[in-house]
């Protein structure tokens, strides 16, 4: 019996309880594996009441909504049209409320659940393709911004060098516009972040692969040491381009192997969907359980999960729980998508789904999936490669223009008569002729925090960009760095031929 004409005011009730689905936001993508999951769930021949039962318990935000669901079957006595119906109209995102009235009608109309989420499925696909493509185009134009932004915040911190040789700023003045410039290229930064694709790319680090596992053991190591060190050759007081290129090389370890980490890590994703085929058709075709089917298989297909295949095929083979091996399997990778596209095949299986039908459905979404992180990839890469000669040029034109400064008050000085400095400074009109050491001083701070400022956001802009492993920022920030040392090593010597010539 529907309950919605005999108790209005328990309706009342449900639409309190569904409403609170809306309150977190779900993406294309968290959609598109929601429907994916559900399909090949369904497609193990489950009962209606089974599908929304597992529906309510995946890992992604859409989940929500099929609590609500249940919650208006099992506590209020709707039936499943009327409560897909009800918790749709109340969804603020357009993709879901649109989902979920189109799944009420079917449901209402007999179709089986299989067909219809199989097609929505790869609509939602198609969806979720597009979506994508018009993140990596704002994308694209952000990156272009940055790059504006990054000239001129270096345009600032040049023009405040000029300017101290044509008039007194003052330190004040200076300082703002130093702050001003760091701001900018934060926020450069920040909005990189906003305009790119929302996604988790890796696992954890905890639970991940045994490379970023070892990454992290690296890092924690190699960290103090870098920061301990640098403070001790500042105290000593070595000069800047020595300090950037031992940091540098310090943190260089660390950022190869974390970059070494993200390029297996996308192999991995690149090889996962052919496996799931593979492994699936093989199934099927020989009437032999996953297990059996793993020894079966030319592992050399997958040349990058070679070593994760025969580890779980080992683990299966030694009677461990077939549940955990699989879900260790997925984790130990690395990769997020690769976790939950095997999470969905062993389940879908283990439900009684035919192997070779639910590893096609997970390979159209692991497939989709890797192809679009590779444009995304193939975006960055181009971004990257520009940062890095940017910043470089960047901050070889800070310390050229820093350079003349110094030179020039050198050349004064060594043209005036100590005893007549005084009176020289009064005759020339230039602020130039009454700059302290201490003055000279700010100035060589300024210029130095400003190069290793714009390498720490270039750094930033990158890995945000990017999406990928966190610590492979340190790749790109132990790069700029070691450029920044160059260039406070290579300039100077320049600056003096030329002048003298």
């Amino acid at each position: 019996m529907n309950s919605s004409k005999s108790s209005p005011k328990r309706s009342d009730k449900s639409s309190s309880k569904a409403s609170k689905a809306k309150l977190k936001h779900v993406s294309s993508f968290d959609l598109f594996y929601q429907l994916t999951y559900m399909s090949a769930m369904s497609a193990a021949g489950i009962t209606r009441s089974k599908t929304f039962e597992i529906a309510a318990q995946s890992n992604s935000s859409a989940a929500q909504y099929f609590v609500a669901i249940n919650t208006l079957v099992d506590e209020l006595r709707y039936d499943y049209p009327e409560a897909c119906r009800a918790v749709g109209e109340r969804a603020k995102s357009e993709e879901v409320k649109s989902f979920l009235l189109r799944l009420s009608d079917a449901l209402r109309s007999g179709e089986p659940p299989a067909d219809f989420l199989a097609r929505e499925a790869k609509v939602q696909g198609d969806n979720y393709e597009n979506a994508y493509e018009r993140d990596l185009e704002s994308l694209k134009k952000w990156s272009d911004a940055f790059s504006s932004i990054i000239v001129s915040v270096a345009l600032i911190v040049i023009i405040n060098l000029v300017s101290t040789m044509i008039y007194d700023v003052g330190v004040g003045l200076i300082v703002g516009l130093v702050v001003t410039a760091v701001v900018m290229g934060f926020f450069g930064a920040w909005v990189l972040s906003r305009a790119a694709p929302q996604e988790k790319i890796i696992i954890d680090s905890q639970e991940g692969s045994a490379d970023q596992k070892g990454t992290v053991r690296l890092f924690k190591i190699i960290i103090p040491i870098a920061v301990i060190s640098g403070l001790a050759l500042v105290l000593f007081g070595v000069p800047m381009q020595y300090i950037l290129i031992w940091s540098a090389l310090l943190l260089l370890p660390v950022g190869l192997s974390s970059y070494k980490t993200d390029r297996k890590i996308n192999k991995k994703e690149a090889e996962v969907s052919s496996f799931l085929r593979s492994i699936g058709g093989m199934a099927t075709s020989t009437g032999t359980t996953l297990k059996g089917s793993l020894t079966k298989v030319d592992l050399s297909s997958f040349p990058t999960l070679e070593k994760d295949i025969e580890r779980l095929s080992t683990r299966l083979q030694a009677l461990v729980s077939p549940a955990i091996c699989w879900h260790r399997f997925g984790r130990e990778s690395g990769s997020q998508l690769i976790k939950e596209s095997i999470d969905i095949f062993y389940e879908a299986v283990r439900l009684g789904g035919d192997p070779e039908r639910v590893g096609f459905l997970c390979s159209l979404f692991a497939s989709r999936t890797a192809l679009l992180r590779a444009k995304r990839r193939v975006v960055v890469e181009t971004f990257s490669w520009l940062t890095l000669v940017m910043h470089m040029t960047v901050a070889g034109l800070m310390v050229f223009v820093l350079e003349i400064l110094h030179n020039f008050l050198a050349m004064m000085n060594s043209v005036i008569d100590p005893e007549q400095a005084e009176l020289a400074a009064a005759s020339l009109a230039t602020p130039l002729a009454n700059f302290s050491p201490g003055q000279l001083q700010v100035l060589d701070g300024m210029t130095i925090v400003m190069v290793i400022l714009l390498a720490v956001v270039s750094a930033v802009a990158i890995i945000v960009s990017d999406g990928g492993y966190k610590y492979k920022m340190l790749f790109y920030l132990s790069a700029l760095l070691f450029m920044s040392g160059i260039c406070f090593w290579a300039v100077p010597p320049v600056v003096a031929k030329i002048l003298v010539v």
